[in-house]
């Protein structure tokens, strides 16, 4: 009986993390908005391939294509990136959507974002110690 149960065990994998259909990780921490027809919206997360911003999700609909405009503070200025999303969920109080056709140029000034926002951490932390 101990056997199998060291058996069961031993082949199960427990590695406690959720399985996700997500291309990159979900990006909160970065202070930014997105801009859609002139009205800036609060971003509550971001990822390179899409954006959730707070805003009444009546004004769009799934399917809709969107030209966006991201503005992120970093270090020393605030850099924009225009990028074309479609809508892909909307509920009373926040909008997805799903950035299409981005060409490397967008790749890379999103990667900079990035690069950033992990200095600036890395940063904090160092002064913290």
């Amino acid at each position: 009986m101990n056997d199998k149960i060291r058996q069961a065990l031993a082949s199960a994998t427990n590695d406690n993390r959720e399985p996700t259909r997500r291309r990159f990780p979900r990006r909160m921490k970065d202070v930014c908005v997105a801009d859609i027809n002139g009205t800036t919206y609060p971003v509550h997360d971001w990822s390179q391939c899409g954006v959730l911003f707070n805003a009444d999700g009546r004004i769009f609909e799934s399917g809709q294509d969107c030209a966006v405009v991201m503005k992120f503070k970093l270090t020393d200025v605030v850099t924009e990136i225009p990028v074309s999303a479609t809508v892909v969920r909307t509920g009373k109080k926040q909008v997805a959507l799903e950035f299409v056709n981005m060409p490397k140029k967008i790749e890379k000034a999103f990667a900079k974002v990035i690069e950033d926002a992990m200095a600036a951490e890395e940063a904090d932390v160092e002064h913290l110690a």
